[in-house]
This record gives C-alpha cells, sequence and structure tokens, in this order.
C-alpha cells in the first residue's frame, strides 16, 4: 500500500469525524422586567450545552437585579436615594454617594461641559414644571423663568475622592433620568459577559446595548417613523449602544403645536428643528446622554462633537423628515 493511498485514507478519516462531529445547539432566550419605569428586556442567543433555560432565567435575574440597585441609588422619586437627599439638603450640606453615582455624574458634567450646559442633570425643577404626562397647556413665562433659576450644572459639587455630593443652592434638584439607564443597560451588560455570554441584546425601553451577534448574523434595528412604520432598518456591525430621542414619544398639543418632553435648559421649553436623534456609541451611558444633547443642539454642534470623538455617531430625522447622518456611520451599521 502506497504513503500515497495511506495519507489520502488518513484526510478521509479527518474529514468524516469533522463532519460527524456534533454542531453546538443554539437557543434563543428573553426574559423582561419592569424597571426604572420602563421595561428591560434580556435577549440572549447562546450554545444550549453552556446555556439552558434554567441558567439563563437566573443569570438574567442577576442582571436585573443589578439594575434595580443602581434604580434604587439613583432615582429621584425615591425619598431615601442620595439623589433625593441631596436635593433635601441643596445650600445646606454634602451628601454621601456611592462610586456608581460618582461615576455617572461625573460623565454628565463632562458633556455639560462640553455642550456648553445643552445637557444638564439640574434640569429637574423645569421637568417637573413641564410635566408633559399630565399638562394639557404650557406654563406660563414667569413660571419658566422661575423653574431656570435652579438649573445651572455648575452648582453641582462632586467629591470624588470623598464620594460627596453637594447643590448649592437651594431649591436645586437632579434628575438622572438622561443617563442612568443608559448607565444600568451597561451594567447588566457586563454581568453577562463576567458570565461568558456574548451574543446579547439588552432593551431597556427601546434603548439597546448589543453585543456579538446571531450565529454569524447581525443584530438589526430600525429608525422610527412617527408617522407610521420605519425610515429604515440597519444591522448592527459591532458592540454598541443605539439609543433614541424623539418629540413623539412624551408631549401635548396646544393651539396646534406639539409641545414634547425635551425641553432645552437655555430657553425653558421643547427644543425645535428635529423628530429624532439615534445615537450609536460603545458606551450605553454616553449613548443614552447624547441622544438628548444631540437633539436640542442640532446638526452642526453634534457633528463637531462626533468629529472628535472616536466610535460615536448618529442619525438624525429633521422637521422636515429630512436623514441626516455622521460621517462615519457606515462603520457602525449596514442599512438595508
Amino acid at each position: 500500500m502506497s504513503i500515497r493511498f495511506l495519507n489520502i485514507i488518513a484526510l478521509l478519516i479527518i474529514f468524516l469525524s469533522v463532519s460527524c462531529a456534533q454542531k453546538p445547539e443554539y437557543g434563543f432566550y428573553q426574559k423582561q422586567k419592569m424597571l426604572m419605569g420602563t421595561i428591560f428586556k434580556i435577549k440572549v442567543f447562546a450554545d444550549k450545552k453552556k446555556l439552558n433555560k434554567k441558567s439563563f432565567n437566573n443569570l438574567a435575574e442577576k442582571a436585573f437585579d443589578e439594575v434595580s440597585r443602581l434604580e434604587r441609588e439613583m432615582s429621584e422619586w425615591r425619598a431615601d436615594s442620595p439623589i433625593s437627599k441631596a436635593a433635601i439638603n441643596a445650600g445646606i450640606k454634602h451628601i454621601a454617594i456611592t462610586p456608581d453615582i460618582a461615576r455617572v455624574i461625573d460623565m454628565a458634567l463632562d458633556i455639560s461641559s462640553e455642550s456648553g450646559g445643552v445637557f444638564d442633570i439640574s434640569f429637574k425643577p423645569l421637568g417637573r414644571l413641564w410635566n408633559i404626562k399630565k399638562r394639557k397647556i404650557p406654563p406660563s413665562k414667569k413660571e419658566i423663568k422661575k423653574a431656570l433659576a435652579f438649573v445651572n450644572y455648575k452648582n453641582i459639587v462632586l467629591d470624588k475622592k470623598g464620594m460627596t455630593l453637594f447643590l448649592k443652592k437651594k431649591g436645586m434638584h437632579i434628575g438622572l433620568g438622561g443617563i442612568a439607564k443608559g448607565y444600568a443597560a451597561g451594567r447588566a451588560g457586563d454581568i453577562l459577559k463576567l458570565s461568558g455570554i456574548d451574543n446579547f441584546i439588552i432593551n431597556a425601553g427601546g434603548d439597546l446595548f448589543v453585543s456579538g451577534n446571531k450565529n454569524g448574523e447581525y443584530w438589526t434595528s430600525g429608525i422610527k417613523n412617527p408617522e407610521g412604520g420605519l425610515f429604515f432598518k440597519f444591522k448592527i456591525k459591532n458592540d454598541c449602544a443605539v439609543v433614541t430621542s424623539g418629540d413623539y414619544e412624551r408631549f401635548f398639543v396646544y393651539k396646534g403645536k406639539r409641545y414634547h418632553h425635551i425641553i432645552d435648559v437655555r430657553t425653558g421649553y421643547p427644543a425645535e428643528g428635529l423628530k429624532s436623534v439615534t445615537v450609536i456609541s460603545e458606551n450605553p451611558a454616553l449613548a443614552d446622554a447624547y441622544a438628548t444633547s444631540f437633539f436640542i443642539m442640532g446638526y452642526e454642534k453634534a457633528l463637531e462633537i462626533v468629529k472628535k470623538k472616536k466610535g460615536l455617531n448618529f442619525i438624525m430625522i429633521d422637521s422636515g423628515s429630512n436623514i441626516l447622518k455622521s460621517p462615519d456611520i457606515k462603520n457602525a451599521i449596514e442599512v438595508f
């Protein structure tokens, strides 16, 4: 028997062994829970040998527990949270905070400085005044001016070394709703990854944190058309967050004009010029905050920021339904 024939037999045996090897059987699991005033959904695509339904449920609950913990710390609606205590003691004393709160406020203050105050977590008195869910008519100019007197991120004192927070002016309140949800989604994703799960979507009320793929296929999303349907769908190429802010989510109409929940702290009134802004970023907290910021500041100013920051992109829909994109958007998504 020739050496060549033996080699052929050996290759054939290897080929048959590989062909007969059992291919991984993948499972698609999902679970949801009401947290931070919205529905958090976790969707996972994984090898069933590594993750079964029971182990997924346990892991999802662990991720949800982390979001719940952060909600307890950062909610301005809970009287016992450090955020509420800071408001109660505004102008009086510094309040002890947690490392997570310090990180979130530090990011928020950086974006406030970068945006010229467009993003401002001290907006809460203004947000409560507008209260879009209950209002039928806009507040008066006098009421808006009074609320604006308490809005200024420069009056927020964060001591990262001493882990304290102080609001300089009595009557100040801060709200982390524009950044905390993204931060919590990121932390939930960290728990999944630390458990060896790389292919997942965390959906926090429509804001996505995406990792990996579905057996080689990209995860997908789309840009909503407020008048119905979608402007377009796209595939998400890299691990990232996809967060949208729009004027169609919460609003009321008075004398033919729409008043929505995204308030421009420079004027005290809802921002104008755009229908929606979708931000794509590796950091879910930053995607959350920039979606609000870009909606208020508009295309030109947003463009200045993304040109300086690698991995940050946006898609805007203006009031005329024109689609505006950042220059490197093709590196993040693939439209189909």
